[in-house]
């Protein structure tokens, strides 16, 4: 289960920051949210915007998390062969017995989960950083 996890801890990092960015940059421009995204010191805008990247790093990263489960959780037969014989085999064999959707079971406590953590996180990194570097930091 180390590959998986690796590859889910990579697309959910990478998702949460570029998204982010991305986002944080468009409503900066737009000014729905005050000149440069300054209104109320730019919380709201990285209220939104972290949120927004919470859904999608949770959209991307949760097919990973159900392999890296299910290989983590996998009973060794009694002739000794594994159930899966890597994260492609498990993802295949999920998807053929229980439907694509399957990759997506567990998203709402997942996205439950992820959301606060996500805001808070990064939201304090931005803040910290422009406190002390006077440059965002996303």
């Amino acid at each position: 289960g180390a590959a998986p996890t690796v590859v889910r801890a990579t697309l959910l990092s990478a998702c949460q920051m570029g998204v982010t960015s991305e986002i944080k940059t468009k409503l900066s421009k737009s000014g729905i949210f005050g000149p440069g995204g300054s209104m109320f010191y730019g919380l709201p805008m990285m209220f939104c915007s972290t949120l927004c990247s919470s859904f999608v790093a949770n959209v991307v990263a949760n097919p990973f998390d159900v392999v890296k489960s299910r290989m983590q959780n996998m009973q060794i037969r009694p002739d000794g062969t594994a159930m899966y014989s890597g994260m492609v085999d498990c993802a295949i064999k999920s998807v053929r017995n229980e439907g694509v959707l399957v990759l997506w079971s567990g998203f709402t406590p997942a996205f439950v989960k992820l959301a606060p953590y996500t805001v808070i996180s990064l939201t304090l990194v931005d803040k910290l950083t422009k406190a002390l570097t006077g440059k965002d930091a996303l």
